[in-house]
């Protein structure tokens, strides 16, 4: 689904073939296992044993070759469809090549070990005659050792590790400073220190337009937008936070806008600036975001190693701000709107108990690049209408669930035919494009190939792209590393896309011009998620 790049060829040949290795491996013990109870014998000529050999190693180098020419050429496909040139025989050529070495040296260390263990069994069986009695005092020598590895070498790169974070997420990226504007998180004004939000944060508070640029952008009258931020602080829980984030909300006015969208950011804090700022734009600064950090980890690292973090802090900050919204009058409170972008979208999402939930407590919703494990996102692909394709599902005809892949697709299905008028009360919006790898990849790709892969509905993926056991699943996985390094409207990467689909969710319709206008205006450039 992206192109790759030497290293994660690399990584791939070296885990597959070390998988397929194994699985021989295994496959030889238990046919040798089955001889010997089976008392077979197969007697073959020196002869015939060599010639057998050499035959084997001469159609391996064949297959081999042809896998590495056709594999080059799908790399090209690929490259080709989502617009992302590669020098793919040169990534392939070392890839292969290093490969295959850091599979040999894990082959020899594997060896190296068991060679270790059964020494160690022949040591202890010296000492004790009973062969159950020493095999145990070996598996606990070497779960000995592993829990020591693991409290010793495992726990102190992990404390490191999450010091690295911290410490980096002090940090201010060059060229920032606290904002003057009331309006922000951070400022003199604010209930936020600058020093408090952490280094996304501060990017989040400096980052986007003034009342100016949206009046020079769109030609109409503006305000200046509100934005609030609150960072990870280890001395209060996520409803602290989160009610730090209402305070600011409070203090700057926000209830008093005619937008309010609650925007859900990834591990470390980051949030999508395309998304933010587009909202900004096409209500003329009339509205008010509000986020919080819920993890010094980035989005890898928070996928697997803590999937509680990001529920949690989206739970507390969406109840906190909806609650208190709540007992507002109606007549004159924002309308609600929430929002995320890949891990964000999963948090998000966790705010609520089922879609016809999240359709009572909001005006509506942009969910981007949703993880395809976020149980609310697999209910609704799961209930699509018939004909619909997975890439881009049907849910009740359009009415107020729409998915789409592209700005062409808000209005129409992928076949072309159109929806049913968009609810005026509340429109959700789910965000995905064909050739992301972090909305198709599941655990259920090992066994079964998934309705998007036999489907082949995506425009910009591969059109050979096929299903095979492990293999593709290993594939898309690794796909996830490189998922946004696809230029905007490829991958895992969302940008000018957001302008028209906030434009309909939020039903302010622009013209194309205006909305060419506002994509020009956003910087191009995405902070790492």
């Amino acid at each position: 689904m992206v192109p790759r790049t030497w290293s994660m060829v690399a990584v791939n040949v070296w885990l597959s073939t070390l998988v397929a290795y194994g699985v021989g491996g295994f496959i030889g013990r238990i046919s040798r296992w089955l001889a010997e109870i089976t008392r077979l014998q197969v007697t073959v000529s020196t002869t015939a044993v060599r010639s057998i050999r050499r035959s084997w190693y001469i159609l391996l180098a064949l297959i081999s070759g042809w896998m590495f020419v056709w594999c080059t050429k799908q790399q090209k496909s690929v490259s080709e469809a989502v617009g992302l040139p590669r020098k793919v025989w040169t990534a392939q050529t070392l890839g292969v090549f290093i490969g295959l070495i850091l599979f040999t040296a894990t082959v020899l260390l594997i060896r190296l070990i068991a060679h270790g263990i059964r020494n160690l069994y022949t040591g202890v069986h010296r000492f004790i005659a009973q062969p159950v009695l020493a095999i145990i005092v070996v598996v606990l020598s070497v779960s000995l050792l592993l829990w020591a590895t693991n409290n010793v070498i495992v726990r102190t790169t992990a404390n490191g590790v999450a010091h690295v974070m911290a410490r980096t997420n002090a940090q201010t990226a060059a060229g920032r400073t606290p904002p003057t504007s009331p309006l922000r998180s951070g400022s003199p004004a604010s209930l936020q220190s600058w020093e408090s939000l952490g280094r996304q944060g501060k990017d989040v508070v400096t980052d986007g337009p003034d009342a100016a640029k949206i009046e020079k952008v769109t030609g109409r009258p503006a305000k200046e937008p509100i934005r609030v931020y609150a960072g990870l602080n280890s001395r209060r829980d996520y409803i602290a936070e989160a009610n730090g984030v209402l305070a600011e909300l409070i203090r700057t006015g926000a209830f008093n806008r005619k937008v309010l969208v609650v925007q859900n950011g990834t591990g470390s804090g980051w949030i999508e600036e395309w998304s933010v700022s587009a909202v900004e734009y096409l209500t003329g600064g009339d509205c008010a975001t509000a986020t919080m950090q819920y993890s010094y980890l980035g989005s890898v690292g928070a996928f697997l190693l803590d999937r509680e973090s990001p529920k949690e802090g989206a739970r507390a900050l969406f109840n906190v701000i909806h609650d208190y919204w709540a007992t507002l009058d109606p007549q004159t409170r924002p309308k609600l709107y929430t929002s995320g972008v890949s891990l964000g979208s999963y948090g998000g999402q966790s705010a609520f108990s089922s879609i016809d939930d999240m359709i009572s407590k909001v005006d509506g919703a942009v969910w981007v690049g949703t993880p395809g494990f976020t149980p609310i996102w697999k209910g609704l692909e799961a209930n699509r209408r018939d004909g619909s394709p997975a890439i881009v599902p049907v849910i009740d005809n359009g009415r107020i669930v729409r998915f789409m892949g592209n700005p062409d697709e808000i209005h129409h299905d992928h076949w072309g035919a159109a929806y049913s008028p968009w609810s005026t009360q509340t429109r959700i919006a789910y965000v995905q494009h064909p050739s992301d790898p972090v909305t198709w990849w599941s655990p259920e790709m090992l066994w079964s190939e998934p309705d998007w892969m036999r489907e082949r509905a995506g425009d910009d993926v591969n059109p050979h792209i096929r299903w095979t056991p492990w293999s593709s699943f290993w594939q898309v996985a690794a796909d996830m590393a490189l998922s946004t390094t696809p230029p905007g409207g490829h991958g895992h990467n969302y940008h000018s896309e957001l302008v028209p689909i906030w434009s309909a969710v939020l039903n302010m319709p622009s013209d194309r011009q205006t909305m060419d206008a506002i994509a020009k205006a956003i910087p191009s450039t995405s902070a790492p998620r």
